[in-house]
């Protein structure tokens, strides 16, 4: 007999390996932004937690791009560093949440709205900032944003 079914595709195998899960979409995601001062600067994190039904992967590091007052894309640029992280993902099961450190370190532009357009390689979302909006004004110091990898949290 033939096997059928999702196994039929692996020769009767399934692969029940963490890579082997769906990457986690913006239907899967809900995204929050929390910001504290640190200095001039704001440091703070990304807070992913699974909405929906299954498992999927996190992967990658979160680029955060501020919005305006009127929703459109302040030019503040997330620089992504290459440290490398095996496997470079967390798995997150239904309501389990994670978090990337941010910092941001200067921002003389455009008032930033309490908004923020999440992009985390598998989706993209617009998330709610909590805390202060934009660092203060350092003429000189870098404007861009930075992130770290995702990791599992409570």
């Amino acid at each position: 007999m033939m096997p059928t079914g999702p196994a039929a595709n692996t020769g009767g195998c399934r692969d029940d390996s963490p890579s082997a899960l769906p990457l986690c979409g913006p239907e899967d995601l809900a995204m929050t932004v929390h910001w504290e001062r640190g200095g001039a600067g704001l440091r703070g994190q990304v807070i992913a937690r699974n909405i929906g039904a299954r498992a999927c992967r996190l992967a990658g590091k979160p680029a955060i791009t501020p919005l305006a007052l009127d929703g459109t894309a302040l030019p503040a640029q997330t620089l992504i560093t290459l440290e490398m992280l095996h496997p470079g993902y967390v798995v997150l099961q239904p309501g389990q949440r994670a978090a990337a450190s941010l910092g941001w370190g200067s921002w003389c532009g455009q008032q930033a709205a309490d908004r923020v357009r999440v992009n985390w390689g598998s989706g993209v979302a617009v998330a709610d900032v909590h805390g202060p909006v934009q660092p203060q004004c350092s003429p000189g110091r870098p404007s861009n944003l930075s992130s770290s990898w995702f990791h599992v949290i409570q």
